[in-house]
């Protein structure tokens, strides 16, 4: 997969960044993987604390705190603010609870959300995993790039 989104974006002169906090640069990494990535790869955040997701991306705290880290919302406008830093045509955000310990009262443990924007649509998937930490972030990786790749339309 990551080669044919490589390709495509290469191919079709586009651009990708990505916005981490519960992969916390592993999906960053995986998809710089193959020679040929700064063809397309603009750059990643890793914002995995809340004030940081509210200095550097400008998220209201506020509202962080009442919908939780872990949500729709703050996966969307992670997406939404980093698009706006690097001008990227494609923008993945992932955010969630890796495990074990929950991260507040509102948030489950394997919860996780996925925000993916492209040239036309915006798309925010929720996923219950129940690995272990690790499992659950590669999960979180492989789902990520997954979206990326049934939305370019190769």
């Amino acid at each position: 997969m990551i080669n044919e989104i490589q390709h495509f974006l290469i191919e079709n002169n586009k651009t990708l960044s990505v916005c981490e906090s519960i992969t916390g640069g592993a999906l960053s990494s995986k998809l710089i993987s193959k020679a040929g990535s700064s063809n397309f790869f603009q750059g990643s955040l890793v914002v995995y604390n809340d004030e940081i997701k509210s200095k550097i991306l400008g998220i209201d705290i506020k509202k962080i705190k009442e919908l939780s880290a872990v949500s729709e919302w703050t996966a969307y406008e992670m997406a939404k603010s980093t698009k706006k830093i690097f001008s990227s045509d494609y923008v993945i955000s992932t955010t969630g609870n890796a495990g074990p310990k929950k991260y507040d009262e509102i948030s489950k443990t394997g919860q996780v959300f996925i925000t993916l924007i492209t040239p036309i649509k915006s798309i925010t998937k929720e996923y219950s995993l129940n690995g272990d930490r690790l499992e659950n972030i590669k999960k979180t990786v492989d789902f990520a790039i997954t979206l990326l790749h049934k939305n370019l339309n190769i």
